[in-house]
């Protein structure tokens, strides 16, 4: 079944020309007045200066100090929470954030990964190249476009701030370390500024829109806004068993042997078919445009789901959107010879744990059958359980906004991010939080994310621009007790 590349390839996802409406036609020509730059540049010009400059994990200051200086330029209230070369956090608003409105947050990360090779890269990765109808850069899609998208979304409101008062403030949230886990970042920012930013609906990255999911209509894009996400959990399992002596004398048990029967018994584990109603939302949506056999397994995994069990379980893809999974990441053992049996073994295991499951009870079933062997069980690091965002009135704004610019051609349906991204601190202090980059890509262009020749088709950051401004637009006829 094809439909898993969906959520895979989701996982691997100045002042504007003068206007009186905040929209415009969907690829009109946007030029960017900046204070230093008189002639203007295009958004396309904009993230190719942001690519430029490299804000690898760890390194985010001068890349967020450029985009926030911009923001500042253009007229934006710029808020900045922490300003430190491994934790750049800051805020770009319509309104103050003193000033206490509801706000809608649109939610980016500066840090990016590293590029690797640069030999594998057909243009320097960090060179921000505009070529083919693309910009290209690590980066240029996780997660610079999205900023590039949100700010200048928000910028073409201004004008419309001398006409009349918003309801709501907008925001640019931009943060750090989401690669590496948010906690200089989002995790920072919710623990310390909820207050000051309050936040009525987070808009983040989780999901895209991509081709070839309707094997009836592979024409047809599918666009998946991410509305809940697995847990992290990772474990380790260690092995210190009293047995040091000479290689050519092997005793009954020893460290590195009872490690590998352990890490044996875990992998053998077979996990039960979790069909998540996000899950079967989102896959019988897509469903309903395929033929009759393949839209009934998709409308009712609930029921097919155990039946094909081997099936859902043999594939990784699949099974990450259906089962808990457990990767063994890290394999060591105390230093010493080739013929010296080592005294201590490790293994460590990157667990994703699906929304209703029981870390108490998921643990329990690894201590099971761990339990004959001579080694201990440790939580290196878990994340708190997490819940979905409604598809309520924020919900429908994004998706209203996604058939507005690109037409009923095509679909929009809600799913799992198998992984995680920094929507769920957000969720955990009870904000509603969607993730979604707007723009279609190929397979081909999601699979750069993270890899090599990761580019940003120029189409796409300008339909991004157009959906972010259509959202806002939206947003701001959303009755207060909706929220």
């Amino acid at each position: 079944m094809r439909y898993y590349r969906f959520f895979f390839s989701l996982f691997r996802c100045g002042l504007l020309a003068l206007v009186f409406s905040p929209l415009f036609a969907i690829g009109q020509d946007i030029m960017i007045r900046g204070t230093s730059d008189p002639d203007g540049f295009s958004p396309e010009e904009f993230l190719s200066r942001y690519v430029q400059i490299s804000s690898v994990s760890g390194d985010e200051q001068e890349a967020g100090r450029f985009l926030s200086s911009f923001c500042r330029e253009q007229g934006l209230y710029v808020h900045v929470f922490t300003d430190e070369p491994d934790s750049y956090n800051f805020a770009a608003s319509l309104y103050p954030l003193e000033e206490g409105r509801p706000n809608i947050i649109l939610l980016n990360h500066i840090d990016v990964v590293p590029a690797g090779d640069a030999h594998g890269w057909r243009f320097p990765p960090f060179s921000g190249e505009i070529a083919d109808g693309k910009v290209w850069g690590r980066g240029a899609i996780d997660n610079k476009a999205m900023g590039v998208m949100q700010v200048l979304a928000s910028l073409a409101f201004l004008d419309t701030l001398a006409q009349r008062e918003l309801p709501y403030n907008v925001t640019v949230l931009a943060v750090s370390s989401e690669e590496v886990g948010g906690d200089k970042g989002a995790r920072l920012v919710t623990d310390r500024y909820m207050d000051l930013l309050n936040p009525a609906v987070v808009f983040g990255e989780g999901g895209a829109g991509i081709y070839d999911l309707i094997e009836a209509k592979p024409e047809k894009p599918v666009f998946g806004i991410e509305v809940i996400q697995k847990r992290r959990l990772y474990l380790e399992v260690v092995a210190a068993v009293e047995a040091s002596g000479h290689g050519s004398v092997p005793r009954e048990k020893y460290s590195a042997k009872e490690l590998v029967k352990a890490v044996n018994a875990i992998l053998e584990i077979k996990p039960k078919i979790i069909v998540d109603p996000v899950v079967q939302d989102g896959l019988g949506m897509v469903g309903d445009h395929e033929k009759f056999l393949r839209r009934k397994v998709m409308n009712n995994l609930g029921f097919y789901g155990p039946l094909l069990a081997p099936y859902f379980r043999s594939d990784p893809l699949v099974a990450s959107m259906l089962t808990n999974t457990m990767s063994l990441t890290h394999l060591d053992n105390s230093p010493g010879a080739y013929n010296q049996i080592p005294t201590y073994a490790r293994a460590v295991f990157d667990c994703r744990l699906l929304p209703q499951t029981s870390q108490i009870e998921f643990l329990a079933q690894i201590q099971k059958v761990i339990e004959p062997y001579e080694v201990s069980l440790n939580i290196l690091r878990t994340s708190p359980e997490t819940s979905s965002s409604s598809q309520g009135a924020f919900y429908y704004a994004l998706e209203e906004s996604i058939y507005k610019v690109y037409g009923d051609g095509v679909e929009v349906v809600p799913f799992m991010f198998v992984a995680v991204n920094d929507n769920r601190f957000f969720r955990r202090n009870d904000i509603p939080a969607y993730g979604l980059l707007p723009a279609i890509l190929t397979n081909e262009q999601m699979e750069s994310i993270h890899y090599f020749d990761e580019r940003m088709p120029i189409r796409e950051l300008y339909n991004g621009i157009d959906v972010y401004k259509q959202l806002i637009d939206n947003i701001m006829s959303i009755p207060e007790q909706e929220f």
